[in-house]
């Protein structure tokens, strides 16, 4: 029997043996696992295999990007929206439902009929490319087609802004490119993002310009040039760019506080609304005025008149406004008036716009056309073109309360008026009894609807934002657009067929059931419904 002490012996030497063979075995693992250790440098010298040491500045500036390099941030949002109208509505002078800015007048047999539709048009995709601090480009498009009733799939992108502006210090900045107007820069709260309230109040909408931007304190000082067809364009001119003279406007913004700015700004040009030597018409004749070839009893007097008869037709086109924004807590006004005369096109935001007419179409629209003898005979039957500039006075005001951090109501209100209405062409009383045919009414014949006089829209709107860059919407809004009739349809004049002062003869007419008649009042119900995603940074 072995005695206990070498059994013990035994036991710690086979112990000792398999430790040592474990620690032979897996000391290699060991050695490759555990972290190298640098050696230290002995000498000052550093070799050439190892890069030079980097302090730690030098390795951030690494990796951050410089302030010189180019970086891109997306910009815009996805917007989705039910529209509802319970009578015809007109966008930008369109009858569709994309960006509605008054109500249409009734003179075809569906303007009465209900129309919706779904929208996804007016949703916004941009980019901003800036290069440092100092200079930035914006790109931004929506896919609004107001030339189309619905949102098909032929809808093409259309550009909103595309300009760039250079910031060489901290109160001076240059822009060009096509941005928001230098002019009546006031936009008030709306969720048609495409309108922006367009025929009740915002006359300034986008333009192709060149301008600079100056801080003086408490004040902005803006001027710019601009294109002179964007905005102030009569329906008489064939291409702006015959137009010598661009627009010239200019900003004051007043920042008394954080909460509150005050606003005023003027714009003003010199409209080409006819060329005689390069009109269309002239084609095939002589460029320029020979007396001998068309009257050969011709005098210095005659060739004269004929000269300022070829030369071209300028009117003058410009405005003022006066606008603010002033924000109160969790409650946002804004407001704004403007002036002027000739500040419109299919694509502005007025309706006042350069009527071109003859001597014989305004005397005979006037009260004064039922006179009939020589005199007015010859009167009427004049072609003379004749251009009037209507005058108008607009203004909006909104309010914006955010009732929490999630929830929001609003109203909005704004009215356009015409305030010169003898000079607008008015509807031809001998077709408001007749129903139109389907087909689109206003600009392709004045005389069936007859010139906007006057436009009102009031709206109420809510939100509801469940995350932060999502929220839900309705909308509604109330139009009421003021047609002009012909005048001499209205009154005592209504019953009278003609009249010759000179032999005080004259006949009655029967003017006929005016309830039978289309009214010169458009009104229409509409609601918004929709929701959005704004990826802004």
């Amino acid at each position: 029997m072995t005695p206990i002490p070498q059994v013990k012996k035994y036991i710690a030497i086979k112990v000792y043996s398999i430790f040592m063979m474990s620690l032979f075995l897996f000391s290699p693992l060991v050695m490759v696992a555990a972290p190298k250790k640098k050696s230290p440098i002995i000498s000052g010298e550093i070799p050439k295999e190892i890069p030079p040491l980097e302090t730690n500045s030098e390795a951030e500036k690494k990796e951050s990007p410089p302030s010189s390099e180019i970086q891109f941030k997306i910009t815009g949002m996805v917007k989705t929206d039910f529209a509802y109208a319970n009578n015809s509505v007109l966008s930008f002078g369109f009858d569709n439902l994309v960006a509605p800015t008054m109500a249409k007048r009734q003179v075809q047999a569906r303007d009465s009929e209900p129309r919706s539709g779904i929208y996804p048009t007016s949703s916004l995709l941009g980019t901003e490319i800036s290069y440092g601090t100092k200079l930035k480009g914006i790109f931004e498009a929506d896919f609004v087609d107001v030339s189309k009733s619905s949102a098909g799939p032929e809808t093409k992108a259309r550009v909103r802004q595309i300009f760039f502006k250079y910031n060489p210090n901290t109160s001076f900045e240059i822009f060009m490119g096509r941005t928001w107007d230098l002019f009546a820069g006031v936009f008030p709260h709306s969720f048609n993002s495409s309108a922006f309230m367009s025929a009740t109040g915002n006359i300034g909408w986008q333009r192709e310009q060149i301008g600079a931007w100056y801080k003086l304190g408490k004040f902005k000082l803006g001027g710019a040039i601009g294109t002179t067809g964007f905005h102030i364009d009569p329906q008489v001119k064939t291409n702006i760019e015959r137009n010598s003279m661009p627009t010239v406007a200019i900003r004051i913004d007043w920042l008394p506080t954080t909460n509150l700015m005050l606003t005023t700004s003027a714009i003003g040009a010199k409209l080409k609304i006819s060329d005689p030597y390069s009109d269309s018409t002239r084609d095939g004749s002589f460029l320029h005025y020979d007396p001998s070839r068309y009257d050969p009893n011709a005098t210095p007097v005659s060739g004269l008149i004929q000269k300022e008869n070829n030369r071209r037709t300028n009117v003058a086109a410009g405005g003022i406004s006066f606008g603010f924004t002033w924000k109160w807590g969790a409650l946002e006004s804004k407001g704004e008036i403007t002036y002027g005369a000739n500040l419109n096109s299919v694509t502005a935001s007025s309706i006042s716009q350069v009527q071109s007419t003859t001597y014989g179409n305004e005397i005979t629209d006037s009260q004064w056309g039922f006179l009939s003898g020589s005199y007015f005979s010859d009167a009427k039957v004049s072609t003379k073109t004749k251009y009037n500039s209507p005058r108008e006075v607009t203004g909006f005001l909104s309010f914006n309360y955010e009732v929490t951090k999630q929830f929001g109501i609003g109203i909005h209100g704004g009215i356009s008026r015409i305030t010169n209405p003898e000079v607008l062409v008015g509807a031809d009383f001998n077709q408001l009894t007749i129903s139109r045919s389907d087909s689109f009414q206003w600009t392709s014949n004045p005389r069936v609807m007859g010139a906007i006089r006057e436009n009102h829209d009031y709206g109420f709107r809510m939100y509801y934002d469940p995350e932060d860059r999502v929220r839900f919407f309705i909308q509604t809004d109330w139009f009421r657009t003021f047609y002009k009739d012909v005048d001499r349809y209205s009154g005592q004049s209504a019953h009278i067929t003609s009249y010759d002062p000179s032999t005080g003869t004259g006949e009655l007419r029967d003017p006929g059931n005016k309830y039978v008649r289309a009214s010169a009042l458009g009104e229409s119900y509409s609601l918004r419904v929709g929701g959005l995603f704004r990826f802004d940074p």
